[in-house]
């Protein structure tokens, strides 16, 4: 009975299975996403891994005949190389690119497995109220600087600077020397988001006119 492998086999499982794979990453790395479920992970690497042959299908057959592989070795790597590697980078990249176009936004319910990721995927600046769930309010401005965390571990934020309020909610002046806070997602049960100009360059200015 023949227990060896077949490295041909295995070679080809591999060829398929891999370009899928590495979009799948690149996707997650480039928009908020669930966790791969390793129950289903072949099936639908397979799935991207046949879209990425399919739109390299032109050029996978003009490497692929005349024995242009002995001809043309180099040439014939760098191919195969933008099929298996720099193509499953690339459509991940592109396809982004597309769903977060002001075109389509408006037209599609975008991929975001919660609202959280979906607003602090547009990273527009803001003033941040939260409320503690010990009935304290604290302020915050999110900012460039800023840093939210994103699924499945969404939640908690970072504020660049901390902005004194009053008992209302009210926003009265940035903290002198701040460096900013953090908030964990077990400390708050509201955040509110208000409007913060792009053009402003002064943040205190626009505080103190609120």
């Amino acid at each position: 009975m023949k227990i060896a492998p077949n490295l041909n086999a295995m070679m080809l499982f591999v060829l398929l299975v891999f370009p899928g794979l590495v979009s799948m990453h690149v996707y997650r790395i480039l928009m908020p996403a669930r966790d791969i479920d390793w129950k289903n992970a072949v099936i639908e690497a397979l799935f991207y891994s046949t879209l990425n042959f399919g739109l390299f299908l032109p050029l996978l057959i003009l490497i692929h005949r005349d024995a242009f592989d002995t001809n043309h070795p180099m040439i014939y790597i760098a191919g195969m190389l933008l099929v298996v590697l720099v193509g499953p980078i690339f459509w991940p990249y592109i396809w982004c690119k597309l769903i977060r176009s002001k075109k389509l936004v408006n037209k599609f319910q975008l991929p975001y497995p919660t609202a959280w990721d979906y607003f602090f995927d547009k990273r527009e600046p803001a003033f941040v109220l939260v409320h503690l769930k010990k009935g304290k309010k604290i302020g915050g401005y999110y900012g460039p600087n800023s840093y939210a965390t994103s699924y499945p571990r969404d939640g908690d934020i970072f504020l660049e600077s901390v902005i004194k309020v009053d008992d209302d909610g009210k926003f009265l002046y940035i903290i002198d020397d701040t460096k900013g806070m953090f908030v964990r997602k077990d400390d708050y049960q509201l955040v509110e988001f208000f409007r913060c100009s792009q053009d402003t360059q002064s943040k205190g200015d626009e505080i103190n006119g609120r």
